[in-house]
């Protein structure tokens, strides 16, 4: 009601009482007085209520077209770094304008990189890729893991195919590297070799990884930098055109490194090795991505090395178990390459390949019968050693030191990363092979 017509009610009451007896003349003229300006009043701090609500309602609404706005101003094209070798892309915004953001200024590489890996899906399982993509999500479903842990990367996944013109199923599928491999590839296929150092008194923790993938992907070596709206947390990432992100780091001393265990038990459900990476990266203590690591259901056979501002971690992760493994007691760090070492929850093709070439478990778990990689840690790190530079995890990821030809320097490795962390952070990366590439450093700042 107005306050005009709260006037009109009133002067009506007023009318009939001047008609009445005299007496009440002068009670009803303050009694309209006071009423008016009661309402008056309330209806002033209404308005300057409702004024307070619409404007700040108006500065969010500012706000967030600023941060939207900049978010596809920013990045609209990457930067090359190491001589043209390594793209470099920083992201901000939520995380569906993140994702716009990637899909938009990596398009040409994306489409690139799905065609390849489409063309694989067809030379490996003689099958059109289209339809082996919508049959391969129709029988398994982890979807509903992501939802439940990473809700928001699936946003950022839509931004990737809006941007990039790809449907939306096939950069899901593309997100699914471990587990196409463990649901097609030979039971013993292998890659990456990693190391981690927990921190010393001259030397911070430093959690370090080559990272092998298949060679068709080579060339596309990209590092993404993704700048948090809601806080002061960076992060940054390898990756591939179109991915989330395949090992990174964040400004809060949290790493993540990975080793695919291709032995160890999978699942058709569970959260997938992309989503564990960021889901870790996501987290602003090393506890609390320890914490996530074992609280979710894996879908696949992977070993993680968590790194952290005073101790790493190395844990080997099955659909039905999480084991830690340390070279020894009291080790003061650890390494890892694609044999399982602790966790002895097998899948069922692998002891069937045990049982057909007539080899019991207890022969696999012999020296001679694990990855020669390991060798090279192990001939270089020990129960004496005591300090360990960031050039001696250089010359290790280097090596190529076995006489096999199985190799932590080979011909699948992708890109070398070393994770200093300090209270400034370090990214090093080279962007391919290191016996052959320059380590270069990116500041967080």
């Amino acid at each position: 009601m107005t306050d005009y017509s709260v006037k009109a009610c009133l002067s009506d009451v007023e009318t009939a009482t001047l008609a009445g007896p005299r007496r009440h003349k002068s009670y009803t003229k303050p009694l309209y007085a006071m009423l008016k300006n009661s309402i008056t009043m309330k209806n002033k701090i209404l308005l300057l209520l409702l004024t307070s609500i619409f404007l700040s309602s108006c500065l969010n609404d500012v706000k967030q077209k600023e941060n939207s706005l900049t978010a596809q101003n920013q990045t609209e094209q990457f930067e090359l770094l190491a001589n043209g070798k390594l793209r470099y892309l920083e992201l901000s915004g939520t995380p569906y304008e993140r994702g716009l953001t990637h899909g938009k200024a990596l398009k040409k590489e994306i489409q690139e990189v799905i065609s390849l890996f489409k063309k694989d899906i067809a030379e490996t399982t003689q099958e059109d890729p289209d339809v082996f993509i919508a049959k391969f999500l129709e029988q398994t479903d982890y979807k509903t893991s992501v939802q439940k842990w990473t809700p928001e990367l699936m946003k950022e996944l839509q931004g990737i195919s809006e941007g990039s013109g790809i449907d939306l199923e096939t950069i899901f599928m593309h997100q699914l590297g471990d587990e196409y491999w463990f649901n097609t590839k030979d039971v013993l296929a292998h890659s990456c070799s990693s190391f981690g150092v927990n921190k010393s008194n001259d030397n911070p923790s430093i959690t370090a990884q080559n990272m092998d993938i298949p060679e068709f992907y080579h060339g596309f070596q990209t590092v993404i930098k993704i700048n948090d709206p809601n806080s002061d947390k960076e992060t940054m990432v390898l990756t591939i055109p179109g991915h989330l992100g395949i090992t990174g780091m964040n400004n809060k001393s949290v790493s993540i490194n990975c080793n695919t265990l291709m032995q160890l038990d999978y699942a058709k459900t569970g959260l997938t090795v992309t989503f564990v990476v960021i889901g870790v990266l996501d987290k602003n203590t090393q506890q609390e991505a320890l914490n996530f690591v074992n609280e979710v259901n894996h879908a696949s056979g992977q070993n993680y090395i968590i790194g952290g501002s005073e101790k790493v971690y190395s844990l080997e992760c099955s659909a039905n178990k999480v084991v830690e493994f340390r070279p020894f007691e009291n080790s003061i760090f650890t390494y890892h390459t694609n044999h399982p070492m602790s966790n002895t929850d097998y899948n069922s093709k692998f002891l069937e390949a045990l049982k057909k070439g007539n080899v019991t478990i207890e022969e696999v778990e012999k020296e001679e019968f694990r990855c020669q990689r390991i060798k090279s840690f192990q001939e270089r790190f020990n129960e004496n050693t005591t300090n360990i530079e960031i050039e001696e995890i250089k010359n290790v990821l280097r090596s190529r030191d076995n006489e096999s030809g199985d190799v932590v320097s080979n011909n699948s490795t992708y890109a070398s990363v070393i994770y200093e962390l300090s209270k400034k952070p370090k990214f090093i990366i080279a962007p391919g092979k290191p016996h052959e590439e320059t380590y270069i450093e990116i500041d967080f700042n």
